[in-house]
């Protein structure tokens, strides 16, 4: 019987061993991928509940709300300084000289001196300030609890109020006009820059909470619907593109969207041209905030104090 066994077993290897030889897959050399682009990631600490982050061309700044200060970081990460502020700083802005710091619960802005982070300035706004922005011409402030947005003008300090939608908690500005999201109105409001007249108010998703410019377009994050939302200049919608969950943040970085998923923990970057999702990538916790300088994302991770250097190449991986 074992002799018979083994006449088999020879049987068969003899016949199947040429198919076996000549199958694809045995003929085929197996195709390696390209390398995929690196993702390099470097973490810093700072102060509790790091809520804004900006680079002003030479430095990068945090606001930590629970700490009540800013910190200025070189781009490689050390802390050149710890500056004091008012109640709970929410929004930095840079006008080209000096950092603005939004107060949330001191009803202020203060006005810092880049170089070395001394006060120059406190001036008095609306009531709970949420965010900040510079439009070459003077800071505007989104007063959350006011539903109203103010202009100050630099060149002599004079200011001016207009209403907006429910609770502004973000701006943007497009060249001419200011962008406003509304948080609890679920919307942005278009004003004209020069004179602060209302272009309308287009609907967007539930909380929206960031907003960013790409040089055409309007983008703003919907926090409840996981998903931003694309305008047009005009303010009609162009398309939605889901993210991760409770995406807070958008910037605009060489070519492509970056958003801060806060429930997600991560950072979702966007290909400009199609809207599709290239990549997401895990940070620290809670990311609430992001910048750009002109080489890696900063992000503050508001649960996590501290910010996150990333560096993410521009293609799409294969």
């Amino acid at each position: 019987m074992n002799g018979k066994l083994q006449l088999r077993n020879v049987w068969l290897l003899t016949f199947l061993s040429p198919l076996f030889a000549l199958s694809p897959a045995a003929q085929t050399s197996p195709v390696s991928k390209p390398p995929q682009p690196a993702i390099i990631k470097l973490d810093f600490a700072v102060g509790r509940s790091p809520n804004a982050v900006l680079f002003d061309g030479n430095s990068i700044w945090v606001a930590n709300q629970m700490a009540d200060n800013v910190m200025k970081l070189s781009v490689d990460g050390t802390n050149l300084g710890t500056f004091p502020t008012g109640a709970r700083p929410t929004a930095l802005a840079y006008d080209g000289e000096n950092i603005w710091v939004a107060n949330k619960f001191s009803n202020n802005v203060m006005k810092l001196r880049a170089s070395d982070g001394a006060l120059l300035e406190t001036v008095k706004v609306g009531r709970r300030p949420e965010a900040l922005l510079f439009d070459g011409n003077g800071i505007w402030v989104a007063n959350g609890d006011d539903n109203t947005v103010t202009k100050l003008r630099e060149s002599d300090g004079a200011s001016c109020t207009f209403v907006v939608g429910n609770r502004p908690v973000a701006l943007a500005f497009d060249g001419q006009n200011l962008w406003v999201v509304n948080n609890n109105g679920n919307s942005v409001t278009k004003l004209r820059g020069d004179d602060g007249v209302s272009l309308g108010t287009f609907e967007v998703g539930r909380e929206p909470m960031g907003i960013a410019f790409d040089g055409a377009d309007i983008w703003v994050t919907n926090f409840f619907s996981s998903n931003v939302t694309r305008l047009n200049s005009d303010g009609t919608l162009r398309d939605r593109i889901a993210v991760a969950d409770g995406p807070a943040a958008i910037a605009f970085a060489g070519g492509h969207m970056l958003v801060a998923n806060y429930g997600g923990s991560s950072v979702t970057q966007i290909e400009l041209d199609t809207g599709k999702v290239i990549r997401t990538i895990p940070v620290g916790r809670g990311p609430i905030s992001l910048t750009y300088d002109g080489a890696n994302v900063w992000v503050a991770n508001s649960g996590g104090n501290s910010v996150s250097k990333v560096k993410v190449a521009a293609n799409n991986p294969s």
